[in-house]
């Protein structure tokens, strides 16, 4: 999923325990606290809120959630849901903006998961967008 996600033209950049560089301070700390990367993924959509919501709105086996703990896809958007009333400095250094998508990777076939998120991503529009729109 992280691979595809990193290879997606309309994905800005992608956060994923498996995808830390080996040698790296986050690495050894992710070694020295984990056993596996996990099935939590967050990225960047290319764009902002828009992209997300239309991201988001286009799903069909992720189901939106505010808590991420179940054995089914889930997705969120934290800016609007779980990190909604959390102090916008505080958000900023946590790297919590409009674009940020969080996907809570489930048992389902990894082909549907996959299909759902491409189909979903095909229908975001990222035109290019004036500077003082999504600043």
């Amino acid at each position: 999923m992280a691979e595809f996600l990193v290879n997606h033209p309309k994905i800005e950049s992608v956060n994923y325990l498996g995808l830390l560089k080996k040698g790296t301070k986050e690495y050894k700390i992710y070694k020295k606290q984990c056993e596996a990367p996990g099935a939590m993924i967050s990225f960047n959509i290319k764009g902002g809120e828009k992209e997300a919501f239309q991201f988001l709105n286009h799903l069909n086996l992720f189901k939106l959630a505010v808590s991420l703990g179940s054995t089914e896809c889930l997705v969120e958007h934290p800016m609007s849901m779980t990190h909604a009333g959390v102090d916008p400095e505080h958000k900023k250094r946590m790297n919590i903006t409009d674009k940020l998508i969080r996907l809570s990777i489930g048992v389902e076939n990894a082909t549907d998961i996959i299909w759902d998120i491409e189909q979903s991503l095909a229908t975001v529009n990222n035109a290019i967008h004036d500077d003082k729109v999504h600043s």
